[in-house]
């Protein structure tokens, strides 16, 4: 928490309202003095002080001492009587004190009898507290105005926009309403903190394991994601009177909640009980807005500073976003900011009659998560130009096992990383939607005329500054990775080497048959020759 609070609860006071008719045996100030009010810890907040009851104000023995008491100027006298009289705790101790009275004296002395009874951060008191802080008037004085005249004062924390720490994921709460006697006086403010967050769980296929508690993750798509919100309850929480939160879960057009939420109210709840979240208006183009409310946390067994868990899971859709912005999901928690104000408004049973205002509300920075998915390009070549007829299948190491990537996931509708469609003209194979881990590519299809390549495995990691994917890397195949607005990728050349032409050198070639053909035909001309010649002769 961000403030320290140093003794002084939400309405309770360190020093004793004592009523006197006199001034005797105590050192008296001067007439008429001012006082100032110091308010600790107070970085980001503004109060205001009321004065309840003035008088003249003795220190004796470090105790403060108010005497000579009438009704102060910021105080409906007539009504805080009503409503002490008519308490259902206090009622019966106040009108016996006081009958019906409006005397200031008889009050002071009741509420300081009541204080002193119970111990301080009583509910008690602070009920006391609530009454009084009720039934004020005007505007009151700004705690660093520096002049107050001497009485009783209740301070209201009236700041306006509560501060907040975004990287911390805080946002303060208002201060319980305090009590104090002036004199100079440095009170504590009991304002508080609420504390909200997000995370996703890291799945590592390969090896496998989970890493629980990360702000960034990589996964496949069709893989169920899981994700925690958590809200941490402020130290002042006892004060509240009633105590809804509403959990606001954005997811990008990539994320599609599975339908299991479940929330765990404090550590000792190990079971969960099933939520359903109801749909919203998405402030990412695709995306939908889950919310749940729980009416009242003061209907659980919870205290100051326990944590309220919700855990479900997200499916990585197809259309996931393949790029270096990746699928974000945002998360804040509207609570009630206000425990001087927190009791939930009975709607009027006459339609005429105005609706009560509602509590004012307050809302944790938002925190983000993020899950990136990748994809793996390989262009074939024959080591300079592109090579057409090839087909590959890319395994995924998961476990002790090698899955074929565009089946990772089974079932009738199951979503899986894709593979560009093939014909006997593709020379790119495109894998989309994976994550880091061992690959293991393997020709299925080999180009004629070529050798076929022996399988290739390799590890793709990805590496991270601060919360976000940085880059991607490989080892076991040279990979060039693009890690941009618009790509995340990693692409690398698979080359064919040509089959070898080799010479036979079981025959005796044709150059023998051409010699004996053309002897043969020179032989049949001479052969002719002659017979003609002898012919010729003969006759």
């Amino acid at each position: 928490m961000r403030k320290s609070i140093k003794g002084l609860s939400a309405i309770l006071m360190t020093s004793v309202l004592a009523v006197s008719a006199s001034a005797a045996a105590v050192t008296s100030f001067a007439a008429d003095p001012t006082y100032t009010i110091t308010m600790q810890s107070t970085t980001g907040h503004t109060y205001n002080a009321f004065q309840i009851f003035k008088g003249d104000v003795t220190e004796n023995g470090g105790k403060k001492v108010l005497s000579n008491i009438d009704w102060g100027e910021n105080v409906n006298s007539d009504a805080l009587v009503d409503a002490l009289t008519k308490d259902t705790t206090y009622g019966a101790a106040f009108t016996t004190a006081i009958g019906t009275e409006t005397n200031a004296k008889k009050v002071a002395e009741k509420v300081a009898k009541q204080i002193s009874t119970y111990k301080k951060d009583s509910a008690e008191i602070k009920a006391i507290a609530q009454i009084i802080g009720k039934n004020t008037k005007g505007t009151g004085k700004a705690t660093n105005d520096g002049s107050f005249a001497g009485g009783y004062y209740l301070i209201e924390d009236v700041t306006e926009n509560l501060p907040s720490d975004k990287d911390a994921k805080t946002s303060d709460t208002i201060s319980s309403f305090l009590l104090e006697v002036v004199g100079n006086s440095t009170p504590s403010a009991k304002d508080s903190t609420v504390e909200s967050h997000k995370t996703v769980t890291e799945t590592d296929d390969t090896t496998p394991t989970t890493t629980p508690g990360q702000k960034y993750a990589d996964y496949d798509i069709g893989d169920s994601i899981p994700y925690e919100l958590t809200f941490t309850l402020p130290s002042n929480y006892a004060d509240y009177v009633n105590y809804p939160i509403t959990f606001t879960d954005d997811m990008c057009a990539g994320l599609s909640w599975d339908g299991n939420a479940k929330i765990y109210y404090g550590a000792s709840d190990t079971t969960g009980a099933d939520i359903k979240f109801s749909s919203g208006d998405s402030s990412y183009p695709g995306g939908a807005k889950w919310t749940y409310t729980t009416v009242d946390l003061k209907t659980k067994t919870l205290s100051a500073s326990d944590v309220i868990t919700v855990k479900y899971s997200a499916t990585l859709d197809s259309d996931a976003a393949i790029n270096k912005a990746g699928n974000p999901n945002k998360y804040h928690v509207t609570f009630y900011r206000d425990p001087n104000n927190s009791t939930t408004p009975t709607p009027p049973t006459n339609p005429d009659e105005p609706t009560p205002p509602t509590p004012p509300t307050g809302n944790t920075p938002d925190d983000t998560t993020v899950v990136f998915t990748y994809e793996l390009v390989f262009n074939k070549t024959d080591g300079k130009d592109p090579l057409a007829g090839a087909d590959f299948k890319l395994e995924k190491k998961m476990g002790a096992d090698w899955k074929e990537v565009t089946a990772i996931h089974t079932g009738t509708g199951a979503k899986n990383p894709t593979k560009s469609a093939v014909d006997d003209d593709t020379t790119e194979f495109s894998f989309r939607g994976l994550d880091a881990g061992e690959y293991r590519l393997t020709e299925t299809k080999v180009p004629k005329g070529y050798n076929s390549i022996d399988p290739i495995e390799f590890t793709v990691t990805r590496t991270a500054e601060g919360n976000m994917v940085t880059n991607l890397a490989s080892t076991g195949l040279e990979m060039t990775p693009t890690f941009n607005a618009t790509n995340a990728k990693l692409e690398a050349e698979i080359i064919n080497s040509e089959g070898i032409e080799l010479p036979g050198t079981g025959g005796i070639g044709t150059t023998i048959f051409y010699i004996v053909g053309s002897l043969m035909v020179g032989g049949a001309l001479v052969l002719f020759v002659v017979r003609k010649r002898m012919n010729i002769k003969e006759q």
